[in-house]
């Protein structure tokens, strides 16, 4: 299922809020979930950042309701134009994104380019605020699952976690230091509960 969902407090719709931050909302479901967990500093470092050429070039959902582009942006980044269609209805907006390698892992770090309200995967980005997706990439699929603000808060509820964040209308922003932030993905990027309900995004035919 290619939709994206946002499960802010009182709001369950596929695409409004697609725009928490792709951070914070890419749901496959509506459930008490919290959405993306979004961090005001950036998740990378330049010692961090790398270029995967397998990654420049469209991808799509099965559906084809939900498409990412993905471009060399400057440095070690990249331009990502998503694009999403329901009902007919057509909308995209722009993010600059960086690939990271953190111990044997790969994360995408999303921020927003454009202005709030376009697409609903912008909308979701409303702080503009960077949101973080483990990446699995193969020559014909890209598979991200987004940190999940409705884990994270739970952790933080039982102690478990200790970071610096606030809740601003029902998404929790994360507003420690880049260290800080990548020391929770070290110790919990292999935990598919913080990362759940990945996305496959496949490439298409004639791109193959």
């Amino acid at each position: 299922m290619g939709m994206l969902k946002s499960c802010r407090v009182g709001i369950c719709s596929p695409y409004l809020g697609i725009a928490l931050a792709v951070g914070s909302l890419l749901m496959a479901g509506c459930d008490d979930s919290g959405g993306f967990a979004l961090s005001l500093q950036p998740s990378y470092t330049a010692a961090d950042v790398e270029l995967d050429q397998g990654l420049a070039g469209p991808w799509a959902t099965k559906e084809g309701d939900l498409n990412f582009r993905f471009e060399q942006g400057e440095g070690k980044s990249y331009k990502v134009v998503v694009t999403e269609t329901d009902g007919g209805k057509e909308s995209s907006a722009e993010f600059e994104a960086h690939l990271m390698r953190l111990g044997g892992l790969f994360f995408l770090d999303f921020f927003p380019n454009s202005q709030p309200g376009g697409s609903d995967f912008l909308q979701m980005h409303l702080l503009r605020a960077h949101s973080i997706a483990r990446v699995e990439l193969t020559p014909s699929t890209l598979q991200m699952a987004f940190f999940d603000g409705g884990w994270l808060k739970e952790k933080i509820e039982e102690k478990s976690i200790d970071v610096s964040y606030q809740e601003t209308n029902g998404m929790l922003l994360l507003t420690g230091p880049t260290e800080e932030v990548q020391d929770l993905l070290f110790l919990h990027g292999n935990e598919n509960e913080a990362f759940p309900n990945p996305i496959t995004l496949l490439r298409p035919v004639t791109e193959q």
